[in-house]
């Protein structure tokens, strides 16, 4: 054996041991272990679209069966290019009650039809001389700031939320992961 497999063997070992995973369904020949992020032990894969990801991570069970439930999954499982700003369950505890009308429109407002990487969205603070305005699937804009070095992302109804985990790459774009959820007026 190769000295170099050794030190691979306990990585695709321990990723074996996670149970039911996206690890069966998705090609990871391709795939270095330090490119899988996770998010408390959810593994997220590079080459798998954003609501494979989504349904696939615990953390994100609730918002994955509200993605469905609002057939929102067809996009995030799309071509993309696509960058979402994805609320794990415990961000979304205080999400109220919404009709699905309504509901799809607010996930939808946690997306942007382009990939938007943290430097990118920095950058475009600073060249926006403070905060960067972008259009969301939803048609509504949504505002992004600086506070210190992190992230706000900023509802039309006075929401906000923070990245607390960025540039975790997608098979069609980039999630970036955030404590809480926006909202866009009305």
């Amino acid at each position: 054996m190769k000295p170099g497999l050794l030190a691979i063997a306990p990585v695709a070992l321990g990723l074996a041991a996670c149970g039911p995973s996206l690890g069966d369904d998705v090609n990871l020949e391709n795939v270095a272990p330090t490119d899988i992020a996770w998010i408390g032990e959810s593994p997220v894969y590079p080459n798998a679209t954003i609501a494979q990801n989504l349904a696939s991570a615990p953390a994100f069970a609730r918002l994955a069966m509200l993605v469905e439930r609002t057939d929102l999954a067809a996009v995030l499982d799309g071509e993309g290019p696509l960058t979402i700003f994805a609320p794990t369950d415990a961000a979304l505890a205080d999400l109220p009650a919404h009709t699905d009308e309504a509901l799809r429109r607010t996930l939808a407002y946690h997306a942007i039809a382009e990939r938007i990487t943290a430097a990118d969205l920095a950058a475009r603070i600073v060249e926006g001389g403070g905060s960067y305005r972008a259009q969301t699937l939803a048609g509504a804009m949504l505002t992004f700031r600086m506070d210190g070095e992190t992230v706000v992302l900023s509802g039309s109804d006075g929401s906000s939320a923070r990245v607390t985990m960025a540039d975790l790459a997608q098979a069609n774009g980039v999630m970036h992961v955030i404590d809480g959820f926006v909202m866009p007026a009305g």
